[in-house]
């Protein structure tokens, strides 16, 4: 039978997952641009038409959820970047207006939910729009739980 040598450390096998490595000190701030990526694209295909030139005006209240979302994504990158700077002072400090903001979201996301619902029925005249109320109510409940 071989021994095995008592002395055998695993090691990682780059510089990009080591401590202190590529991963490691850019991860937070590379996953909030992608999250802002992803924003971008998915909503970029419709707020032209639905939002900035629509057949028939969207609620305002629509424009105040596209600004606080927009705000949170854009305060989520700068956090993160104040992380990676090593500004945990002003980091901190920020958490706070972070802590409101995501408090807003939660009720301005339901509500938006409710008032997009009876436009699309009664405006749009979209049949069955309502019966979709349970997917960003989700998100809601799903988004307040992680924030909490």
């Amino acid at each position: 039978m071989a021994s095995v040598p008592q002395d055998v450390v695993a090691r990682p096998f780059s510089g990009l997952s080591r401590r202190n490595g590529l991963l490691d000190k850019y991860f937070y701030f590379f996953m909030s641009l992608l999250v802002a990526v992803i924003v971008v694209w998915g909503f970029g295909h419709s707020v032209n038409q639905n939002l900035f030139h629509p057949a028939i005006p969207r609620p305002f209240l629509l424009w105040i959820h596209g600004a606080v979302f927009s705000g949170w994504v854009v305060f989520y990158i700068l956090q993160s970047a104040l992380v990676r700077t090593r500004n945990i002072r002003v980091h901190r400090s920020l958490g706070w207006f972070g802590v409101a903001l995501g408090t807003l979201m939660v009720p301005l996301g339901i509500i938006t939910a409710i008032v997009m619902g009876r436009f699309d029925t009664y405006r749009l005249h979209m049949k069955g729009g309502d019966a979709f109320l349970i997917v960003p109510f989700y998100d809601m409940a799903a988004f307040a739980v992680l924030l909490a």
